[in-house]
């Protein structure tokens, strides 16, 4: 049977300190990833891992996968299931061998929106409208046509300034925190080092 081997997607280097997810106990994994997990066409593979980071930042998570003979991956959205856990899924769509491992970051953004929630002194209200605009700044540089332009016009809203609850209000919009989701600041992120059959 043949081990288990390194993904060969680039990912971010641990070594400057800057990576500070961990990714630990993925699961299936029969004896470590040496042999395969096995399903049938059409079954769900249910993906498991342990990620989390020091300090109380947001993570977020995805199921990397591929049939054997392909060399792109795909993604598929993992769910914080509590305790470090988080699950992902990938249909078995065809007959043949598949591999998959899990990638994970710490979320900037996510972790901007937790902490605006709790803010309620008007100037903490104030600097933290401003490092908002900087992180939509961001997705809406990796963002594309109509949706860059809209999350560009919500930072530009969020530096106006104005009184601390409407900028709050303004943050906390759920359709366009939805749509900067949608382009997460992914160069830290770390792929797990083991691909499973």
């Amino acid at each position: 049977m043949p081990e288990a081997r390194k993904p060969a997607r680039k990912q971010a280097r641990a070594v400057d300190g800057r990576v500070r997810v961990v990714i630990e106990s993925v699961s299936p994994a029969v004896d470590g990833g040496r042999f395969a997990a096995k399903r049938v066409i059409g079954d769900r593979v249910v993906v498991e891992a342990d990620c989390f980071t020091d300090g109380h930042d947001a993570v977020a998570a995805l199921v990397l996968y591929r049939r054997e003979d392909e060399t792109a991956w795909r993604e598929g959205p993992m769910s914080f299931l509590g305790n470090d856990r988080w699950r992902g899924s990938f249909r078995a769509e065809a007959l043949g061998r598949y591999r998959y491992t899990v990638t994970a970051w710490v979320d900037q953004f996510l972790s901007w929106l937790h902490d605006l929630e709790r803010r309620v002194d008007p100037e903490d209200i104030k600097v933290a409208a401003l490092v908002g605009a900087e992180l939509i700044d961001g997705a809406a540089k990796r963002a594309a046509g109509a949706d860059g332009k809209q999350l560009a016009d919500w930072a530009m809203r969020l530096r106006a300034g104005g009184k601390p609850d409407a900028l709050k209000t303004l943050g906390l919009d759920e359709a366009l925190g939805d749509l900067a989701k949608r382009y997460p600041d992914r160069s830290l992120a770390l792929t797990h080092p083991v691909e499973y059959p």
